[in-house]
């Protein structure tokens, strides 16, 4: 069965879709996971995503962005500054999900 021209689902979900698996695997996974509801009052820019483990005293900033959605220059303000300082941050996109990418970060296997 030629699978030419197929193109996965996961490509095509919305950044609440992907931001539901993300969740659910990272808590799978043991990770203590924040998302700002409402983000309207909150600083522009900062990550969708602050997630923690603290058995392996580790946390991660992600920006979950669509396929095709871009970041705005407040988003890379704050992923900048926080990797210049040292943190785990970074862009996660269904692409990710698909090569298990984001399974191997949360699992601890790379590191972004």
């Amino acid at each position: 069965m030629s699978t030419k021209g197929f193109v996965s689902p996961v490509l095509s979900w919305t950044e609440k879709e992907f931001q539901e698996q993300v969740v659910q695997a990272a808590k799978v996974l043991g990770w203590l996971v924040y998302h700002t509801f409402n983000s309207k009052r909150s600083e522009p820019g900062f990550p969708d995503l602050v997630m923690v483990q603290e058995r392996k005293g580790l946390i991660m900033y992600r920006e979950l962005k669509t396929q095709k959605g871009k970041t705005s220059p407040d988003q890379d303000k704050w992923l900048g500054v926080l990797t210049a300082v040292g943190s785990d941050a970074g862009v996660w996109r269904p692409e990710h999900w698909l090569s298990r990418q984001i399974h191997l970060e949360l699992e601890g296997k790379i590191i972004a």
